[in-house]
């Protein structure tokens, strides 16, 4: 033994894989608590939570701090701002979310620190398993557990800086659908593979086909069956823009919401129809998810429910099945005041060429009358005709 070789003095380590174990664990515990689904954690705060603790872990484990002062760890040092940019959400969000996380006591403090930030103090359950590190400039860090976390995505962690950021778009690797193979079932879920393994975005990638059945299945009812699951995807990507703006979802969570989608919203393919037909029914879900947007936005204290219990064919109650009758309501809604117009319209004309006066004054009463049987008879709308017959009656009588 070297006598002029100095022992290292041990330093501080946050093993990532035990501090998301516990973060998950803490979350857990705490929902089943409440009684109220309302009072929840759900996956958007879920995700905070995670960002904060992953960011904690890199700033204890740069900052080599001795083991003798373990039982009086500093807070996370970071910005409101930096935060919102490293999960691709607003300021506001990320405030509203750190008030949702020190309700449920997985942050025990929030300290103000003027120009210098904010200080956010962890629940130190969360962090009750440390691991000694004797290694003093150590820069080949254990990333093993954080890596089987992320599954590969370990590059992609983001600097505790508190600069303007380039927005990244946390769902583009979410948007994969790549998990493992499983055995053939009944009533298999159609989610459970891809044919790429290359990134897609809804709103652009929309030509990409994979197929998630066997070869023997590429065709329902008919229609090629990865032209429907692509319109699955599709909606679901239109859902999270319209419904989940700012919440982060993982790629177990995202298939996971894609198979009630598929069950619920697409009855399992069972709809029989053509190409045309499935598009049609596509921008008629499209028009029933824009009703819901709509109705957030009017009442800050409208909710619906997380996605994979909104979408769930089993949610009588508040699931995206009781849109439909919704929609019937207000497309009955505008097909009546269309009528209204139209009527009017027509009934003008007839006051107008009784005068003399008009556009049509110079037309017989019976050219006048193909002229607006020939306008009104292309809405193929039978109340719309029986609404005409009677303004006819109403105005020859009065000739």
């Amino acid at each position: 033994m070297n006598p002029n070789h100095i022992a290292p003095t041990p330093k501080m380590h946050l093993d990532f894989g035990t501090v998301f174990k516990n973060t998950k664990q803490y979350i857990d515990q705490y929902n089943k608590k409440q009684p109220k689904l309302t009072d929840r954690l759900n996956a958007n705060h879920r995700a905070t939570a995670e960002l904060i603790i992953r960011l904690y872990a890199k700033q204890i484990n740069k900052s080599a701090i001795e083991i003798s002062i373990a039982e009086r760890l500093p807070g996370l040092k970071t910005y409101n701002p930096s935060l919102a940019s490293c999960k691709g959400c607003t300021v506001r969000t990320i405030i509203n979310h750190k008030q949702r996380l020190l309700q449920s006591g997985f942050l025990i403090e929030d300290i103000h620190r003027g120009a210098d930030g904010v200080e956010l103090k962890i629940n130190p359950v969360v962090l009750n398993k440390l691991k000694i590190s004797t290694q003093v400039d150590d820069k080949t860090q254990q990333i093993t557990p954080l890596a089987s976390f992320f599954k590969g995505r370990v590059k992609n962690l983001h600097p505790l800086v508190h600069v303007q950021q380039e927005h990244l778009n946390n769902n583009s690797p979410v948007d994969k659908l790549i998990t493992p193979q499983q055995p053939e079932k009944k009533e298999k879920e159609v989610f459970v593979s891809s044919a790429t393994g290359t990134p897609q975005e809804h709103d652009k990638n929309k030509e990409e086909s994979a197929i998630f059945t066997p070869k023997d299945q590429t065709k329902v009812n008919g229609v090629e069956r990865a032209f429907l699951l692509q319109l699955v995807r599709q909606f679901w990507g239109y859902s999270k823009k319209s419904l989940y703006p700012s919440q982060v979802f993982t790629e177990a969570e995202n298939t996971e919401i894609l198979n009630h989608i598929w069950r619920s919203v697409f009855q399992r393919f069972k709809l029989e129809g053509n190409k045309k037909q499935w598009e049609n029914y596509q921008e008629m879900l499209l028009k029933r998810m824009d009703m819901v947007a709509r109705w957030l936005k009017r009442n800050p204290k409208h909710w619906i429910p997380a996605p994979h219990l909104y979408f769930n064919e089993n949610n009588i109650k508040n699931g995206f099945d009781k849109t439909w009758s919704w929609y019937v309501k207000q497309e009955h809604q505008k097909k009546e005041i269309r009528n209204q117009l139209l009527i009017q319209a027509v009934d003008h004309e007839w006051k107008q060429h009784k005068k003399g006066q008009g556009k049509h004054k110079f037309k017989t009463r019976f050219e006048l009358y193909r002229l607006q049987c020939k306008r009104l008879s292309k809405y193929k709308d039978k109340q719309l005709l029986n609404a005409y017959e009677q303004c006819l009656h109403r105005n020859l009588f009065t000739l």
